[in-house]
């Protein structure tokens, strides 16, 4: 499977935004050029494996997830579970029991709801489908 390097650039602006850093700064930090930051951001220039690897890491990530298609379903399911424990990292011990409680109640209704699985979830909204009418399979 050949490298996408669209993807790849897409996967380092996005990620080096989310923390903040402009390009001149990653290009100084890096000890490479503000253009090839550019280059490799619009997807027009391959990067070296040690480069590649370089930034990864100023980025606080992986190679992998700098390489996958945020588009996939995977990609996507792996992305909303870091956006949830981020935003369960900073809970005390009282919110925590709270939300947890919440998911077993919410994940067994679902399960009544939707007994399948998570497929008979909206991605956007996170409602269900409804329920599965028995007569609809025949």
């Amino acid at each position: 499977m050949p490298l996408d390097y669209k993807i790849i650039g897409a996967n380092i602006k996005r990620r080096r935004k989310e923390l903040h850093i402009t390009q001149q700064q990653l290009a100084d930090d890096l000890y490479i050029s503000l253009s090839l930051v550019s280059k490799l951001e619009r997807g027009v220039k391959a990067v070296s494996m040690d480069t590649f690897h370089s930034i990864a890491e100023y980025l606080h990530t992986s190679i992998a997830v700098l390489m996958a298609n945020p588009d996939e379903p995977a990609v996507q399911h792996n992305a909303l579970i870091r956006e949830i424990d981020t935003m369960l990292e900073d809970m005390d011990n009282r919110h925590l029991h709270i939300v947890n409680q919440l998911m077993k109640t919410y994940t067994k209704q679902l399960k009544e709801v939707c007994p399948s699985s998570p497929e008979g979830l909206d991605s956007d909204s996170g409602q269900t489908d409804g329920p599965k009418r028995k007569d609809a399979e025949t």
